[in-house]
């Protein structure tokens, strides 16, 4: 047991981007980000699903750095929307990657225009729903595979 104190919870993230308008524009248009309420003279962000995330332009100092395909951000997503996602997607021609994690839940990777890494995940309750699910979406192969690795 940790004697750390408590953290409440995530409140932002921060990336650079090449272009800050047009990465505030995937974000709302595409993954349904709102524009925060926010007063002073802060960077351009986004809400999106309770965590603010902050633009800041790309420079001769920092550019955009997306980071390997394990560094990522997951956002929960229900299972009676994971189907609307993929549509969504597809009909703004944005690629995206189906996948499970095992039996236990089944994701889909986007990437943001400057290559930063999102996971719309759906977590099972039990392996029986999860392997129902999987199957459902073609990916049952996929998910013994990395359950036996």
């Amino acid at each position: 047991m940790s004697s750390a104190p408590s953290i409440q919870k995530l409140e932002h993230w921060t990336l650079v981007t090449s272009d800050v308008e047009r990465t505030k524009r995937f974000y709302t248009d595409v993954l349904g980000a709102k524009l925060p309420d926010r007063s002073g003279n802060g960077p351009v962000s986004v809400d999106l699903a309770g965590t603010l995330i902050d633009f800041f332009p790309a420079g001769d100092r920092q550019q955009p750095q997306p980071g390997s395909n394990g560094q990522h951000h997951a956002y929960i997503i229900k299972l009676e929307d994971y189907d609307p996602w993929v549509e969504h997607l597809r009909g703004r021609d944005v690629p995206f990657r189906m996948t499970t994690h095992g039996l236990g839940r089944m994701s889909i990777y986007v990437d943001d225009p400057d290559g930063y890494h999102i996971e719309l995940t759906v977590p099972f309750a039990n392996t029986d729903i999860g392997r129902h699910e999987i199957e459902k979406r073609g990916l049952l192969a996929e998910a013994e595979r990395r359950r036996g690795a």
